[in-house]
């Protein structure tokens, strides 16, 4: 095919125009029909077409993705969903309700649980699970039954289940997405950033069964263990979970661990610890894993094999905090009756803070090297190992649970409400 020289049509068209300075000639300017010197727009027909058959085939693959898409996912589909999604996609709105939250109000239980999900706050009582945003505006809540409720957060779900009974519910911000009745009686539960979910049970022909679901809410695995399985943790990225179980040999405790990975049969690595008894444990961000027995916390690489551990007296424990920054330990100063000790380790299981606080203390978390503890009235805040408060924060009401949004803002939890604390130096 033959292109059209550019420079040959303006040239003939410039030749046989007349000169603008002439004023007898201006009409005849206007009757210059540039179309009778282009003889050849094929080329241009051509192109055209191209471009209207490829629009046309990218229209049709958008209709059969969609299509595909909705008969793949028609169970998750449904209005509330679609406005959960919608709302979900602004991150701008998320960061103006950030900054806007003061106080949330839920209804009064002894037994409420309170996690932090999506920079805002789920409350899960017994008759009751209530989500809040991050600017403090109540998004959801759903009327329950729980004897013995408990609540698991994770990236993506809120996990809400009866300790001892056979009830799982999984929720998002906006609605209850799936409910689950068990066979056997629940023990506990672990949730990923992936949407994966294990939930350990009672066992019919076995001590204990762990079911597996993946993120579309689908039992992928039934796990039956001959010991007595106490709880599970899950990688962040869903790619492995590991199983704590206990077992009697000889009159001895062993606490056992294996390892598997979701929709695989084969079991991976596993290893025992003898005269221990698991209380809790979590993933670290290097694959790790976090083991807090009842008299010592292990550090242990993806291989099983103890890296760190380090030893402290049961006995004067009143409670632990545990996750994959390290672990809490709220006990009892035997100086004072009014003063309470905090025994912090780190994710390498090292000690970093041993204090004494005087007076009672509720709660306590740590994360990056800040210690924060919570007492009557009063948040304080420790850095990098000090033995003395480098910000406080005063408050009125009884608030005994404390979560951290960051290092300079913090959530304390009472029975009815919870407000935001941002500690002075």
């Amino acid at each position: 095919m033959r292109k059209i020289s550019l420079i040959r049509v303006f040239s003939q068209v410039f030749h046989r125009a007349p000169l603008l300075d002439d004023e007898s000639n201006k009409d005849d300017l206007r009757h210059v029909d540039l179309s009778e010197h282009i003889t050849d727009v094929g080329y241009h027909q051509e192109i055209s077409f191209r471009y209207h058959s490829a629009q046309m085939i990218a229209i049709m693959l958008l209709a059969v993705y969609i299509a595909v898409s909705v008969l793949t996912n028609a169970e998750l589909l449904s209005a509330d969903n679609l406005i959960y999604f919608t709302k979900d996609l602004s991150s701008s709105f998320a960061q103006q309700e950030s900054e806007a939250r003061q106080s949330m109000v839920f209804a009064a239980d002894e037994q409420n649980e309170q996690v932090l999900y999506r920079n805002g706050l789920a409350v899960l009582g017994s008759q009751k699970l209530t989500v809040f945003t991050a600017s403090g505006r109540e998004s959801h809540a759903h009327a329950l039954t729980y004897r013995t409720p408990r609540l698991v957060s994770s990236g993506r779900y809120l996990v809400a289940y009866d300790l001892g009974g056979r009830e799982l519910s999984l929720y998002n911000s906006f609605t209850c997405v799936k409910t689950i009745k068990t066979e056997n009686n629940i023990r506990s539960v672990a949730a990923c950033n992936q949407g994966y979910y294990a939930v350990v049970t009672d066992g019919t022909e076995y001590a204990s069964e762990v079911l597996l679901y993946n993120e579309n809410h689908r039992m992928t695995n039934r796990y039956r263990l001959k010991e007595y399985t106490l709880m599970a943790a899950m990688r962040a990225d869903g790619n492995q979970i590991s199983l704590i179980s206990v077992s009697t040999q000889g009159g001895r405790m062993q606490t056992h661990i294996s390892q598997v990975s979701p929709g695989e049969e084969t079991w991976g690595n596993s290893c025992v610890i003898k005269d221990v008894y698991p209380v809790a444990c979590d993933y670290t961000e290097d694959g790790g894993l976090l083991l807090v027995t009842a008299n010592a916390i292990y550090l242990l690489n993806s291989q099983l094999e103890i890296v760190n551990s380090c030893a402290f007296s049961s006995s004067e424990v009143l409670s632990f905090r545990a996750d994959s920054q390290g672990c809490v330990l709220i006990c009892r100063d035997s100086v004072y009756d009014t003063s309470s000790r905090i025994i912090v380790f780190d994710k390498l299981a090292s000690q970093v803070y041993n204090i004494s606080v005087p007076m009672q203390v509720y709660d306590a978390i740590y994360s990056t090297g800040v210690l924060a503890v919570l007492s009557k009235n009063e948040l304080n805040i420790y850095h990098q190992g000090q033995s003395h408060p480098t910000a406080t924060a005063a408050f009125n009401g009884e608030y005994t649970r404390l979560l951290a949004y960051s290092g300079e803002e913090y959530l304390v939890c009472g029975s009815a409400k919870a407000i935001v604390l941002r500690p002075n130096k």
